[in-house]
């Protein structure tokens, strides 16, 4: 089986305002997860579960942010933002929810989706407390197909898997790779000739609307972060406005269900892992709420060596 890496940014902030299909990595899908072809039947059901197998329980990253948080100003750092902190969701990964009353009332509020890690570039020591020294020893795993890559474990990010998720490993898995499945369906959805229909019509509303240079929904906030606040605001309303015209959210929930129905099968080869991960993290939340620590240091393992002859 082939090895794909995850190369997406920990605890982003959220950029589904924007209406971006956020891209978490370069590489292509694992073998099994490159062919995906559309069913014609979805059973809603299926669909429920497997939502709940991708993406990890909103109350525990954001426990998990605000873990790092502590972790990082206890050993120094300034102040690691966690408002708007990103949330593997549905909307998120498919670039859906950006409405006319949100885009009137805060554009695409650009100037706050910027720090990627959540800290200033100048804290040079919160940055090292979150990213950690890797000289240290690392942490990987990997799941399906997907690899997570190594991350410090002396790191806060590391030990906020660990804290909230009961281990690095099970952290990456829930937090990071289950969401990758979706980004896999993301991928298929934007090669779907429907998709690609979807958006032209969104195009030739957007261009009667004198945005004739904006070809796609992606390149729209980019395209109005060259412009001044209001410009950026009209341009924002009539994106928000032309997908509600084309029913862009209800087509692209259609085209996308038919993908992960086709997904269905192979993850759930890892579901019942998931939910356990899952349901250790929720105890550990609640833990978390009585008595919230600041690190939560990782052993690991020593590296066998080769006995002397």
């Amino acid at each position: 089986m082939s090895v794909t890496m995850v190369t997406s940014s920990f605890i982003v902030r959220s950029l589904t305002v924007l209406g971006l299909l956020v891209v978490a990595g370069c590489s292509s899908a694992p073998e099994n997860l490159n062919d995906l072809e559309p069913v014609d039947k979805v059973n809603e059901k299926n669909l429920e579960q497997l939502t709940s197998w991708i993406f990890p329980p909103e109350e525990a990253e954001k426990a998990r942010a605000a873990f790092i948080e502590r972790c990082v100003a206890a050993n120094g750092g300034g102040t690691y933002t966690i408002a708007d902190a990103q949330q593997n969701t549905l909307e998120g990964i498919l670039g859906t929810g950006f409405t006319v009353k949100e885009a009137d009332k805060h554009g695409y509020e650009l100037a706050n989706a910027g720090a990627r890690d959540g800290l200033a570039n100048s804290d040079t020591a919160g940055r090292s407390a979150y990213f950690g020294n890797s000289k240290l020893g690392t942490v990987e795993t990997s799941l399906l197909g997907y690899s997570s890559g190594k991350i410090a474990a002396n790191s806060c990010l590391a030990q906020s898997f660990q804290y909230i998720y009961g281990s690095v490993e099970d952290g990456l898995k829930a937090a990071e790779l289950a969401p990758s499945f979706g980004r896999a369906v993301r991928d298929e959805v934007l090669d779907d000739e429907k998709y690609k229909d979807l958006q032209n019509r969104w195009a030739t509303c957007m261009s009667e609307k004198g945005f004739s240079d904006i070809s796609d929904t992606a390149q729209a906030p980019a395209h109005a972060n060259s412009h001044l606040p209001k410009e950026q605001k009209k341009i924002a309303i009539a994106d928000a406005t032309c997908r509600h015209n084309v029913d862009f959210d209800a087509q692209v929930s259609d085209i996308s269900q038919r993908y992960f129905a086709s997904i269905y099968e192979r993850v759930k080869n890892v579901g019942d892992e998931l939910e356990k991960i899952h349901d250790q993290a929720a105890k550990n939340v609640e833990a978390d709420k009585t008595d919230p620590k600041d690190s939560s240091p990782i052993e690991l393992q020593p590296t066998p060596t080769a006995s002397a002859s």
